[in-house]
């Protein structure tokens, strides 16, 4: 098998930075479900450390219950080989280190790199979607696009690989018998330059050279490779070109020229080549453009994916100061009621204490009203919208002191400062804690804050 180190060499966009970019938690495993490859966001969720996944296989993380069902589901894609119509979706549970079962919908496709067949997967946390369908609906195509991207691209790499095969086994420089055939049914631009002194010619090109790149034929023959980058583009390029005749091959990303000005990311592959005393490189280019694109999108998306998150933990903070602000004014009161009742008690007169007892009970009405928590929820609601239904939907038995208690756990409020926010003791967050694990159904293992974070 070959290391996956030697196959990311061969690709311009290695396997490593695209699935480092991808939104989701992306992954490449071998054949036999020996992790590969993988992106940040398997080891946050999963919990493990880089060093620990190297040693990992995908089946371990399977909830043991959805072992079998998924493992079949895996044997269908080795056994359908590359079927690119054919969308490999599965819906499961894994379990992090920490022992949490999260609900995902993964997208499995076989891809081919160098003859080598290697498996591509990305897993979408549906925790928090599944009460959304169109949003989760939208969210699939949006990883499904991504992935068909980089599926159209690793093929593009497989041909230009098989295309060098060929050029070396059958491509000779007789004019009278050279394959135009073959150099037309490539993939991409071919070229040949003749090297002359220190110069290179055009000498032999294919069809798409003149139709990707606008050049008209009887314009093409004989011009140099610096005629087709911009000055900074070729100071690169000019490199790799002399790379060629050091080591006998080059890879290299370039933006192109075209003939209207515009300027087209390529990847090329160039190769040395001697016939009749005359010396060549010669070579294939694929346009990568919807690879760039690709990448900008993922840079727009992690981008887009920060300015919310931002904007969620500015938001969650105001929320934190406003229950505290909120608890704070409650002990406030409560505190200024003891007071009042300690004064009460030291009046030998009742009478001289009626205005007092009078403030005394409007205290303690304004800490049993509602005002407060009103006000907490209509900012609440705006940061999480359907918390509330979401919540109540799935569980109806839950009391109003019950879901409050929850909303204050969604903002990761500890049980202490729950305490405090709501004046009770913490025996009462105990005991609110217990009867609400109990209506959720909840196991010992299960994080009520984690589930929580689910709505």
């Amino acid at each position: 098998m070959t290391k996956i180190s030697e196959v990311i060499q061969k690709i311009p966009f290695s396997i490593e930075s695209i699935i480092q970019g991808m939104p989701e938690i992306s992954y490449v495993f071998s054949k036999e479900g020996k992790l590969l490859t993988w992106n940040k966001n398997m080891e946050i969720i999963f919990g493990y450390s880089n060093d620990e996944l190297h040693h990992k296989f995908v089946s371990e993380f399977i909830y043991e219950a959805d072992k079998e069902r998924v493992v079949k589901k895996f044997m269908e894609i080795l056994s359908d080989g590359d079927d690119t119509d054919k969308e490999r979706t599965i819906e499961y549970r894994i379990t992090t280190k920490s022992g949490k079962i999260i609900p995902i919908l993964a997208l499995r496709s076989l891809i081919v790199v160098d003859n080598e067949e290697y498996i591509m997967g990305i897993a979408i946390d549906i925790s928090k979607l599944k009460n959304n369908k169109e949003k989760l609906d939208a969210h699939i195509a949006e990883i499904i696009n991504y992935k068909n991207q980089l599926q159209v691209y690793y093929r593009k790499i497989e041909e230009m690989n098989q295309a060098e095969i060929q050029l070396k086994e059958k491509l000779f420089l007789n004019a009278k018998n050279f394959n135009n055939k073959l150099i037309n049914s490539l993939p991409g631009i071919f070229y040949l330059y003749e090297k002359i002194d220190d110069k290179f010619f055009l000498k032999k090109w294919n069809h798409n050279y003149t139709t990707d790149l606008g050049y008209p034929e009887d314009e093409i023959l004989n011009m140099q490779p610096h005629q087709f980058f911009s000055k900074d583009e070729y100071i690169k390029v000019e490199k790799a070109i002399m790379q060629i005749f050091v080591s006998g091959s080059t890879k290299i990303e370039a933006y192109t020229s075209h003939k209207d000005g515009s300027q087209i990311p390529y990847y090329y592959e160039g190769y040395f080549l001697e016939d009749k005393g005359k010396t060549y490189f010669m070579g294939v280019g694929i346009d990568v453009s919807d690879m760039y694109e690709l990448k900008e999108q993922q840079k727009r998306d992690e981008e887009e994916k920060q300015k919310t998150k931002e904007i969620l933990d500015r938001s969650e903070k105001e929320l934190l100061i406003t229950a505290i602000q909120i608890g704070t004014t409650n002990k406030t009161i409560t505190n200024a009621v003891k007071d009042i009742n300690e004064i009460i008690k030291k009046q030998k007169d009742p009478e001289n204490c009626r205005g007092l007892v009078t403030v005394s009970n409007n205290l303690k009405a304004q800490i049993n009203n509602q005002n407060n928590w009103k006000i907490f929820k209509i900012r609440f609601t705006k940061v999480h919208q359907h918390f509330f239904n979401n919540l109540e939907t799935k569980h109806p038995t839950l009391s109003t002191s019950e879901l409050k208690y929850c909303a204050f756990l969604r903002i990761r409020l500890s049980s202490t400062q729950i305490a405090y926010v709501r004046n009770v003791s913490g025996d009462a967050i105990k005991k609110t804690r217990y009867r609400i694990r109990k209506k959720l159904d909840l196991s010992p293992k299960e994080s009520l804050e984690s589930y929580i974070a689910n709505f």
